[in-house]
């Protein structure tokens, strides 16, 4: 129209005149070709896990229908098969979904009917969830949800070449995508929303870590070298006294292994105490101690020392108080404990003897 107006006349407005006439012409704006692409705005990308879902539909396919949902800060997929589009069946999915990761902060879908509804509005409504439809046959606005459902739907394809049921092959495909770094993020949607690995068969190449720490135990548990104490049941033991008696020891009667190192006591109160293997010891005497050595000069004495020795015990008949056993005394001892060899060997109470003279001559 310009071309042919400058052929015949001219005016200063000529090319206003005409763009303004072309504009007001019906037939012109009927048919006129779209306008270019506006620029790529992408949407912001959320700091939480969880807080603004993209949703969409995929169906219907081989007469069933799929609720897509991505989470657009971990690129998370959930893909539940439906029985149909309406809004009770999109609150009920909603439902199960937010009962396992928890209610969102924004849902994004298009303007399809089921997301249109006065019912999904008043549920939203109720849990806090704020909703944003894009614009009516703009799909690209809901780009997120667009891709995943392409993804699950080249999946379900897949399915059908290689004659697989499609729960399976979708089971298979969710468990990989949530598995495999994802090029936006550059984290795997598992680690990005739960922040661990999802465990896989091939997770069986590595090594057992509970094995690792287990024999890491048994390494520290053989270093501290500590003889086992074990009791059992209808034992009378002496076991540590943490009341504000003035004593360090008080006696009782086992009467339960609660575990490998714990036990329940019954004290002679009849209260009943629990106590650690290493506090529960048995009453009888120990490898240093002598029970009725019967002097050359007197009657039967118990001589006693425990493995501490820092205490003196009594005696039982002549009520002289004895110092504990010598480190020399020990010494006999050990040899007392030991079983005598056939060529040379003494018998215990005259080891027993032996030892109480060296303890008399010491006290002198």
């Amino acid at each position: 129209m310009k071309q042919i107006a400058r052929n015949y006349v001219w005016w200063s407005t000529l090319d206003e005149d005409i763009e303004r006439t072309a504009r007001e012409c019906a037939a012109c704006r009927a048919v006129r070709p779209a306008p270019p692409p506006a620029p790529l705005h992408s949407w912001p990308w959320p700091a939480e896990p969880w807080s603004r879902l993209n949703v969409d539909y995929l169906g219907p396919f081989n007469n069933k229908y799929y609720l897509i949902i991505i989470d657009a800060h971990s690129k998370w997929i959930e893909a539940e098969r439906v029985s149909g589009t309406s809004a009770a069946t999109l609150i009920s999915s909603f439902r199960k979904i937010f009962a396992r990761f928890g209610l969102p902060k924004r849902v994004v879908s298009d303007n399809g009917p089921p997301f249109t509804s006065a019912e999904l509005a008043v549920y939203f409504k109720k849990n806090g969830i704020r909703h944003t439809l894009t614009a009516p046959y703009h799909p690209a606005s809901n780009g997120a949800a667009e891709n995943a459902v392409r993804s699950v739907k080249r999946a379900l394809k897949k399915a059908i070449v290689d004659n697989v049921d499609d729960d399976t092959a979708l089971s298979r495909f969710l468990f990989t995508y949530r598995n495999t770094t994802h090029s936006t993020t550059g984290r795997e949607p598992a680690v990005a929303l739960l922040g661990r690995r999802l465990r896989g068969r091939l997770d069986l190449l590595r090594p057992d870590t509970e094995e690792l720490v287990r024999d890491r135990q048994v390494v520290s548990e053989r270093r501290r070298d500590a003889r086992s104490r074990t009791v059992v049941p209808g034992d009378a033991v002496l076991f540590r006294d943490y009341s504000r008696r003035n004593r360090k020891w008080s006696e009782g009667v086992v009467l339960d292994r609660e575990s490998p190192e714990s036990y329940a006591v019954k004290a002679n109160d009849g209260q009943v105490h629990k106590r650690h293997q290493l506090v529960a010891n048995k009453s009888h005497p120990s490898r240093f101690s002598l029970a009725k050595i019967k002097t050359p000069d007197g009657p039967e004495v118990n001589v006693e020392g425990e493995d501490s020795g820092d205490e003196y015990e009594e005696a039982s008949a002549s009520g002289v108080r004895t110092p504990p056993v010598s480190n020399l005394a020990r010494d006999d001892l050990d040899e007392v404990s030991s079983p005598p060899g056939e060529s040379e060997g003494r018998t215990r109470r005259q080891a027993a003897l032996q030892c109480l003279q060296k303890i008399n001559k010491n006290k002198t």
